[in-house]
Parts: C-alpha cells; structure tokens; sequence
C-alpha cells in the first residue's frame, strides 16, 4: 500500500537544489526523495497532514518535540534499518559520504537548548500557495510559545525561505556541506509572548 505523504514530500522537494545536486536524472531522483521523505518521516515523533476532498496528502510536517532531538535510540535504529533495505535507490556509495558528512555538519550547528525540530515540511506542488503548509506549522509554533521554547530547522531551498521569515524564522547559519553543492541554511524562530 503506497503512503500518500511520501509521494506528496517526493514532489514537494523534487526541485530543492539538494535534490537536484545528488540525483540529476529524474528517475533515480524520484526513487531517492521517496527513500528520504520515509525515513524522515520516521524519525519524526510527531506528523500531521492536511487532505484533499479527495482523500489524498495535500501537505505533511514530521517533527520532533522538545526532547524528542536526537530521536530516541530505538526509533533511530528502525528508521536506519528501513532506510539501510532501501539504500541501492539512493545511488553510489560515493553519495553516502556525502550525506553523512551533511548529517554529521548539521548536527554540530543544532541547537542544545530545548526545542522543537521541524525534520520535514512540504506541500504537494498542486497544493502550493494555499496556506497548507502554514496550518500545519502553527500548532508546533503555538505550542513553542507556551512552552517558551525555539523551532528550528534546516532548509536548502532559498525559495522557501521567505515563507519561514513570515511566521518568524531567522536563518541562523548558511553552510556548504559538499564542495559543489548547494547551500542550507538553519533557521531558528524564538518563542514569541502573548500579553
């Protein structure tokens, strides 16, 4: 049975640089988000969805609450063991050192202090624009402003950028992980007070 939020993150992030830099052939591209949008999904302790009428992911969030980062030992291992069964669809092993070192650099710039992780958010191209990914992303912010705790998150698409300066993210650091490759950047938004 094939999970309709993977397919909506596969075509969410089909055109990220990120994307674009490790597979440039559109089928091993499509066969390489899908593998990454399942295991961020299953790092993530917390998703949310929004459908369409029809019934279909229109857009989806994975996260992890405060605590919840690095996900719990086990929850890591299930989702490494997934990903390692799916890996020849990810490409040469040459692209596995380059995630990793991707992986371990953006572990050295994540924040110590509590808070939320936002590992994935995305809408279904034919949904963009319609405030979708907005609806998903206020619970999480609300909640980090009750608990006065940061949302944080990395991004590598520079057009998403100004959609998470609207709800109050600030990028934090911008880094090239990959000599040739595109950067990320790590946002960061404050928790915000309500008088």
């Amino acid at each position: 049975m094939s999970d309709s939020r993977i397919e909506t993150l596969t075509a969410a992030f089909y055109h990220d640089p990120l994307a674009e830099f490790f597979w440039p052939d559109e089928k091993s591209r499509t066969r390489g988000l899908s593998v990454g949008a399942k295991f961020l999904l299953d790092l993530s302790s917390k998703t949310w969805s929004s459908e369409t009428t029809e019934g279909k992911c229109a857009a989806v969030i994975g996260a992890a609450e405060p605590g919840g980062y690095p996900p719990p030992f086990f929850r890591s291992i299930v989702a490494l063991c997934k990903l390692t069964l799916r890996l020849p669809s990810l490409g040469p092993l040459g692209a596995m050192g380059k995630w990793s070192s991707i992986s371990r650099q953006l572990g050295e710039i994540h924040p110590s202090q509590p808070h939320w992780y936002i590992w994935v958010l995305g809408a279904h191209p034919n949904h963009q624009g319609k405030g979708l990914g907005g609806k998903l992303l206020i619970p999480i912010l609300q909640s980090a402003d009750e608990n006065s705790v940061v949302v944080y998150l990395e991004c590598s698409n520079p057009r998403s950028l100004d959609f998470y300066k609207k709800y109050g993210f600030q990028v934090t650091k911008q880094i090239v992980p990959v000599s040739g490759g595109p950067p990320i950047w790590s946002l960061l938004r404050k928790p915000t007070s309500h008088v």
